[in-house]
């Protein structure tokens, strides 16, 4: 599947770690579009411990620069704006983020939605 616009889209996701170890890290929803990625560090990811948790994690994507950071580029000279990478998605997903030490153990994913123009996909 091509490009994905991501802007005005809501995600949902439920995510259950089973002896999971973070090591201070946070988990946070990232995008890509060539060799751009951006992490919404405005809206950490529940992750139940040992159990799922009561309801998913459910945000609408901001388009805001202040709700995210801009995490890797290939290029540091040809950055993708936020804006840029939400409207052409690449790729997505999740990862930890802050970690002092190997985050180990299993993480589970329940329940994963987006929600483009109102359309659950």
């Amino acid at each position: 599947e091509g490009p994905i616009d991501l802007r005005g889209a809501e995600l949902g996701v439920s995510l259950r770690g089973d002896g999971l170890q973070l090591n201070g890290a946070a988990c946070y929803f990232w995008v890509h579009i060539g060799g751009t990625r951006w992490h919404c560090s405005g809206h950490p990811i529940e992750i139940g411990a040992d159990h799922w948790p009561e309801a998913p994690t459910r945000f609408a994507i901001p388009n805001d620069e202040a709700l995210w950071y801009h995490s890797w580029s290939s290029d540091s000279e040809n950055v993708a704006s936020l804006d840029q990478v939400l409207a052409g998605a690449e790729s997505y997903g999740f990862s930890f983020v802050g970690f002092g030490g190997e985050v180990s153990g299993r993480l589970s994913l329940g329940f994963f939605e987006l929600n483009l123009d109102g359309v659950a996909r």
